[in-house]
């Protein structure tokens, strides 16, 4: 009965990415990996703080409001006409009170978009894969968090609705613009949607549990675990750099690629096509151009620097998105040292490309009958028969520091999602999981 509650105070939104909760938890983390400076400054500035985790619900207040504005707020072309509107606004520093909001907001929007991507494409998809179905993950992540980690998160309705209004109307990469009304009715919804979760949430804690064991013990696991929520933080925290950058003019295509799973140099990458973990991903501080992602401009290299079969492509079907995935079209070879290359070719949002390629590079895992020459693989997850939480009274998993998650090395290639449609829209948290809604990439 909670647990039917919990999905009505949620509705209408479909959701099958990160919960509230998490996109305003993943936020907080985020900060702590800015290093010191102007945008720290900032961000962590306690007048800001709760404008920068409104913004980071933001996208999903359209959901809750049954309004397009959602969707269209998880991508690119929302955050560079944000950053557009806020350039022709206010000028740098950007230190008036109004100025300092918006660029709060901003960041928790696109703090929204990035997770996302990177939540479905190298968290999701594991579930699926591990729990069979990850079609409640985003609710069951959100009683995981709230009732192990009790983040300080309710938040009062916050919009800036005549400005937001004013972006979408002037942007030049979006043909809808939303009421006030709307946006102020979103900013209410989105906040009850919250006031639902921390009252029921320890309540659907077991349930959520026992239906997702991996993803239940794997979601808040800051090594080794892409896509959980602190590993999240680190893109986030590279994307409010770049952003930060492009606010001031004074950005590059190439020196803003957030990350890429596996790290550079990373061992243990699987080799059998079918599994998550042979999918491989690469984020940029831009939104990318969905008709550039050819097979020239990305490939895949295996010895030699032979040409390896592989696609390219985003998670869903938006025309710019930050987080390119990249997966092979057959089984690997043990052993064996790969690299992926981005070339020039890629354009961003704005028509700029790579002034020059980038590339990172990873060794798959040894054959079975090698493993005692090879770097150690980690240990194999497996179902347990009847999958229980752990005691209440065992208290809650610590919070990890703000060092960079030690993603990739020695963890086997970890990833990516399974959630992606051929075409069309939809994504971010209205599109469905690996077989669900949005279709998936197989």
């Amino acid at each position: 009965m909670l647990v039917a509650l919990l999905a009505v105070s949620l509705s209408p939104s479909t959701a099958a990415a990160n919960g509230v909760v998490s996109h305003m938890h993943i936020s907080d983390l985020a900060v702590g990996h800015l290093p010191a400076g102007e945008l720290r400054a900032l961000l962590s500035d306690p007048e800001l703080v709760d404008i920068v985790r409104a913004g980071s619900v933001f996208p999903d207040s359209g959901y809750a409001a049954d309004d397009d504005y959602g969707e269209i707020a998880h991508w690119e072309p929302f955050t560079q006409s944000y950053v557009e509107w806020i350039r022709a606004s206010f000028e740098p520093p950007y230190d008036s009170p109004e100025a300092r909001r918006h660029v709060a907001f901003l960041m928790g929007q696109a703090s929204h978009g990035l997770a996302d991507q990177v939540f479905d494409s190298l968290f999701m998809a594991r579930v699926d894969q591990f729990d069979g179905d990850s079609s409640d993950l985003d609710t069951g992540a959100e009683t995981w968090l709230l009732t192990e980690h009790d983040p300080d998160n309710q938040i009062e309705p916050y919009v800036d609705e005549v400005a937001l209004r004013d972006v979408f109307e002037g942007s030049a990469y979006i043909d809808y613009a939303p009421t006030t009304d709307q946006l102020v009715y979103g900013s209410e919804r989105i906040v009850q949607a919250i006031d639902a979760l921390y009252a029921v949430a320890t309540f659907a804690y077991e349930d959520y549990w026992v239906q997702m064991p991996w993803g239940a013990t794997h979601y808040y696991e800051a090594d080794e675990v892409p896509g959980s929520l602190p590993h999240i933080a680190t893109f986030v925290s590279a994307y409010w750099q770049a952003l930060w950058e492009r606010l001031h003019g004074r950005d590059t295509l190439a020196a803003h690629v957030l990350g890429t799973w596996p790290e550079d140099g990373a061992v243990n990458f699987e080799v059998t096509r079918e599994r998550i973990e042979t999918r491989a991903m690469v984020a940029f501080g831009h939104g990318i151009a969905a008709e550039t992602l050819t097979d020239a401009n990305v490939r895949l290299f295996g010895p030699g620097d032979e040409v390896v079969p592989s696609s390219a492509r985003f998670i869903y079907g938006s025309s710019h998105a930050n987080a390119v995935l990249v997966r092979p079209d057959g089984d690997l070879a043990y052993d064996t040292e790969y690299r992926i290359e981005v070339g020039t070719g890629l354009e961003s949002i704005d028509g700029r490309a790579l002034e020059e390629p980038f590339s990172f590079a990873f060794r798959t895992r040894c054959a079975p009958d090698a493993l005692d020459e090879c770097p150690p693989l980690p240990e194999p997850w497996e179902r347990p028969e009847d999958p229980m939480p752990p005691p209440r009274d065992a208290g809650t998993r610590p919070r990890p520091d703000a060092g960079p998650a030690d993603a990739g090395v020695d963890a086997g290639p970890a990833h990516e999602p399974d959630a992606g449609a051929e075409d069309g829209g939809g994504g971010g948290c209205s599109a469905g999981g690996a077989g669900g809604a949005g279709g998936a990439w197989l």
